[in-house]
């Protein structure tokens, strides 16, 4: 067995081995047991969908919106009742009345006065004629807008959504990588430090000392490169949702 099928073996146990020791005994969240469990049963999605589509401010805009487009509705259907008024008036005094008077031919009408009080009330209706014409197209001008709103917001929650699974997608993905960069670059290590004593006792030359090294040092870039993908898309994952992924899991602890 030449060195290189000896290394070679050494990174495939070695890899195995790392990935378990990985997954047991790294505190941060990249390594969580649970957050593992929660990405690989996708129980966190419908939370985070949820979660960003009432904390985005282009849905809050489109909500406003709607509200706004239905106010407007509601003034235009009792913009009639501008036009309708209560009367009433109150007018008192004399009131003469002529009363025949059959036994006095000479006098053949008698004039009588009397003190009255009189109650006028009614209601009032004075509307253009063109606010009559218009009226319901304005109400239906109304209508179309609020319609318009919730197919804007209809779209923008699809958007969201999108966008949702998107960026978790990228966080398993980058997730699943760095597992398997961090077990490559434990692998690595151990092969390195294996190499350095086989050069002390000359077993190998400086040629193959510096071939592992250089496996090494990728192993090492690989894996940070994995790291800084996995936290960014845990960020911005939590900055779309407007919830951190690690409160989530602590709730479903």
């Amino acid at each position: 067995m030449n060195w290189y099928k000896k290394y070679n073996i050494a990174i495939a146990i070695w890899a195995g081995l790392g990935l378990i020791s990985v997954k047991a005994n790294c505190q941060s969240i990249s390594t969580d047991s649970l957050l593992s469990k929660a990405l690989s049963s996708d129980q966190l999605l419908p939370v985070l969908i949820n979660s960003a589509q009432k904390f985005s401010p282009e849905v809050r805009r489109i909500k406003a919106s709607i509200d706004l487009a239905s106010t407007s509705l509601k003034i235009e259907k009792n913009a009639i009742y501008n036009s309708l008024s209560f009367l009433s008036s109150y007018h008192y005094g004399t009131n003469y009345s002529a009363v025949s008077a059959v036994s006095d031919v000479s006098r053949p009408n008698n004039f009588t006065t009397t003190q009255t009080g009189f109650y006028n009330v009614g209601v009032g209706l004075q509307l253009p004629l063109t606010q009559i014409i218009n009226r319901k197209h304005l109400i239906k001008s109304g209508e179309s807008q609020i319609e318009m709103a919730l197919a804007e917001k209809g779209n923008s929650d699809l958007y969201i959504k999108q966008e949702v699974i998107r960026l978790y997608q990228e966080l398993k993905l980058s997730q699943r990588l760095m597992f398997i960069s961090s077990s490559n670059k434990q692998s690595a290590q151990v092969n390195y430090k294996m190499i350095e004593k086989d050069f002390l006792q000359n077993q190998v030359n400086v040629e193959q000392v510096a071939r592992v090294l250089d496996i090494f040092n990728k192993s090492k870039i690989e894996y940070e490169t994995y790291l800084n993908r996995f936290q960014t898309s845990l960020m911005q994952l939590d900055a779309y949702t407007g919830i951190s992924l690690s409160t989530l899991l602590k709730q479903i602890k």
